[in-house]
């Protein structure tokens, strides 16, 4: 059945937010790689795990302008199945590929900072590289044996719908659980390693601290407060984001026995949003980071001031937009299969 009030909040407003934040995530990143390629850059650990999340964010943000266009046409998808499959291969990719470099990343801290000794002959570049290698080749593999979870699919009124998420014509529970494992994994492993190894980091430098004092510990505090902005990001963006696909996945697994599903999928399609948003905000924050450790304020906060004033003219002319287009009837994503009406 078609849900006509699906989608009637901000229909406008929240695609031209995806719009700009991916470009402002697409001109960090790159950044994030221009200062890690370039000759004066010594190459170092820090330096491959920087590029590397660059990488995955890139990645990953390379799928949201289709993905905003998409949603601003009220989920019709009019760029053909080819482009269908490539966008959401790079929305897995980035997402895949994040969560392990972020856990290698964090094993790699707490290697360094809990047993400098016993790692270093570990801990080198070569080895570095190496992994990362690894890493790609493995999200390669999960990526193609996650392959049959993309869906690109015609209806009978011609409406084109692309996306990964289970369709009740699927009667089988299969790739229900295969998404539902996926975000679930994305949540459980990296929280089973990045919270205790930065709680065991940051319990050695303060054992660190009481041994050598407050005069050799300037480094280290600022190392401390590099990990705390990290776990913050972590914790509100990434988690919640993945959290909220694992909600949007169990609505949508007890679709069949709601009664009013319009209001299901207004739901299932709002968390999703919300979770792509989340995502989105963690691939702008992650370079806006590693400048600030290089020591890039203020160069950062001039652009920021000149962006700000051109997103609140953007912003300002979508709300007008919003508010005096003619109403659309939205399709959602969630596509239920009812018996086809009589004439």
């Amino acid at each position: 059945m078609d849900c006509p009030s699906n989608r009637k909040y901000a229909a406008n407003f929240i695609p031209l937010v995806f719009h700009i934040l991916s470009v402002l995530g697409t001109i960090g990143n790159l950044g994030s790689l221009w200062a890690c390629l370039r000759p004066s850059q010594p190459w170092s650990i820090g330096t491959i795990g920087v590029l590397n999340l660059a990488l995955c964010d890139l990645a990953y943000l390379a799928s949201i302008t289709p993905w905003a266009a998409y949603m601003d046409a009220d989920y019709h998808w009019n760029m053909g199945q080819s482009f269908c499959i490539l966008v959401k291969i790079l929305y897995f990719v980035g997402l895949t590929s994040s969560t392990m470099f972020i856990c290698a990343i964090s094993t790699d801290r707490f290697l360094a900072i809990v047993f400098p000794l016993e790692s270093r002959m570990i801990r080198t570049p070569r080895n570095s590289a190496l992994v990362s290698l690894l890493l790609w080749a493995i999200t390669s593999l999960l990526i193609y044996l996650s392959y049959p979870n993309i869906l690109y699919w015609v209806r009978r009124d011609g409406i084109h719908v692309c996306g990964a998420i289970v369709i009740s014509r699927f009667r089988t529970t299969k790739a229900t659980y295969n998404l539902l494992s996926y975000y679930s994994i994305q949540v459980s492993v990296p929280l089973l390693i990045i919270i205790p190894s930065y709680v065991k980091i940051i319990a050695r430098m303060k054992q660190s601290r009481q041994q050598w004092g407050t005069g050799n510990m300037q480094g280290r505090d600022k190392t401390i407060w590099l990990i705390s902005v990290f776990i913050a990001n972590f914790l509100m963006c990434w988690v919640p984001g993945q959290l909220l696909h694992i909600i949007a996945c169990v609505i949508f697994f007890t679709l069949n026995d709601c009664k009013n599903t319009c209001w299901v999928a207004w739901v299932v399609n709002l968390l999703v949003e919300a979770s792509q948003l989340l995502y989105c905000l963690n691939a702008c924050l992650d370079p806006l980071i590693f400048h600030l450790q290089q020591g890039h304020g203020k160069v950062l906060h001039k652009a920021v001031i000149r962006l700000a004033s051109w997103l609140r003219k953007l912003m300002l002319k979508g709300k007008k937009h919003d508010l005096g287009g003619l109403p659309v009837e939205p399709i959602s994503v969630v596509q239920l299969h009812s018996a086809p009406k009589k004439p």
